[in-house]
């Protein structure tokens, strides 16, 4: 693609959504830092926006849940999990709520209204550590994976998975060496799952009961890593990317 064609494709994407930033060589060399936040001194474990790009919120090793505006560049709010621990921390659909996994006590998924600082409800089920969470970008749900080998789409009016699924690299077992992350695709409608360094499989979140409509072996390079993420790649997602714990 020459000069002349990659500046009328950028002119496109501005014209489609003048809000959308295109992101060439030029305007990657303009971003820099406009604001630190550095009163939270503990190691950070997760991070996520929410749906307007408004807010942002952390979880840290010192049990605290952080919320910042980042249009005014302050922090708004510090709520602490003493008792339960957090991590992977999500905004969900319902304004002023998020949903997080314990790393104490037990591994129930917790959902939380940071305005009144109260519970709204508890997501059991899961018996081993919660891995994935994720919002759905088209529902009131949100997705988890642990190490017990199950993946979980939870409704948030409900206390009961909206849909389960055992992904069949789990059937053996030992999903503990090796790891295991779920992710809904831009659409909502696609969930991938990695399990270790052998196989990624893709559901339809209408008919997860049935099983994967694609599964694919990780390139062998991948080695005997385990996995530690996965993405879809916005804006059509027709790409994924895989974090393993190895750095690659």
């Amino acid at each position: 693609m020459d000069a002349v064609d990659r500046n009328a494709e950028v002119l496109n994407i501005l014209r489609r959504d003048p809000l959308q930033a295109a992101l060439t060589s030029s305007t990657l060399r303009g971003f820099h830092i406009s604001k630190q936040f550095s009163d939270n001194k503990a190691a950070l474990t997760s991070l996520d926006y929410d749906l307007s790009g408004n807010k942002c919120i952390t979880t840290s090793l010192d049990e605290s849940l952080r919320i910042y505006d980042c249009v005014g560049g302050k922090r708004e709010q510090v709520l602490f999990s003493k008792k339960y621990g957090c991590n992977l921390a999500q905004f969900t659909s319902q304004t002023g709520c998020v949903a997080y996994a314990s790393t104490k006590i037990n591994d129930t998924i917790r959902y939380l209204s940071y305005d009144t600082n109260q519970y709204i409800r508890y997501f059991v089920g899961h018996t081993r550590r919660v891995t994935s969470l994720q919002r759905s970008p088209a529902a009131a749900t949100v997705l988890s994976a642990a190490l017990d080998g199950v993946v979980n789409v939870w409704d948030l009016g409900s206390v009961k998975p909206a849909s389960t699924v055992t992904p069949v690299a789990c059937a053996g077992g030992g999903v503990e060496d090796r790891g295991i992350a779920a992710a809904y695709d831009p659409s909502g409608m696609v969930i991938a799952v990695a399990v270790g360094s052998s196989v990624l499989q893709l559901y339809d979140v209408r008919e997860v009961s049935r099983g994967p409509f694609k599964s694919q072996s990780i390139a062998a390079e991948a080695g005997q890593t385990l996995v530690a993420g996965i993405r879809f790649i916005p804006p059509l997602g027709d790409h994924i990317l895989l974090a393993m714990t190895d750095g690659s």
